[in-house]
């Protein structure tokens, strides 16, 4: 019985070693194998969009030429507003980091990473201004890898638009 309490203290312990060493590698390797890459500046006049349907795209009608997933909403708020509202309610956003903000802060990518396989997914930004009280935002979401999202890109925008309609009102 001393044999069989070692043998079931060995199990246990080796499970601690590799519960301990997955979530070590969880954390660290999986978001370095699964690599952003060169991300290119977005230029939402031009933008080509990709062959797959792992990406959602919302534009004011006069910035971008590419079919569009709809029209984003304008937001009763002068765009610095929108700006400020749209910062506070990305600092909510779990997994979310900004890999890049232009000088003016009217354009900002973003990287967001899945909950269990740390899968980076790219959002930019960009704030438009409609008149001295009204603005609105092209945004672009989609996967780095993969070709399909199962409706994350088109979720997570949807949301954030809700998230930041309610923040101004």
């Amino acid at each position: 019985s001393m044999r069989r309490f070692l043998r079931s203290l060995l199990i246990i312990v080796a499970g601690i070693i590799i519960a301990v060493a997955a979530l070590i590698w969880e954390g660290t390797t999986l978001e370095s194998m699964l690599d952003v890459g060169e991300v290119p500046v977005i230029d939402f006049a031009t933008l080509e969009r990709g062959p797959y349907a792992n990406q959602y795209l919302l534009c004011p009608k006069s910035l971008c030429t590419a079919e569009t997933d709809g029209e984003a909403p304008v937001f009763d708020v002068p765009v610095e507003q929108l700006q400020v509202a749209w910062d506070e309610m990305l600092a909510e956003q779990p997994r979310l980091q900004v890999l890049r903000r232009d000088v003016t802060n009217i354009q900002i990518d973003y990287v967001q990473r899945t909950r269990l396989l740390r899968f980076p997914d790219l959002v930019t930004v960009r704030f438009v201004p409609v008149d001295d009280m009204h603005s609105t935002v092209a945004i672009y979401s989609r996967s780095v890898y993969g070709q399909g999202d199962m409706g994350v890109n088109r979720i997570r925008v949807e949301e954030w638009l809700a998230r930041v309609k309610a923040k101004v009102g």
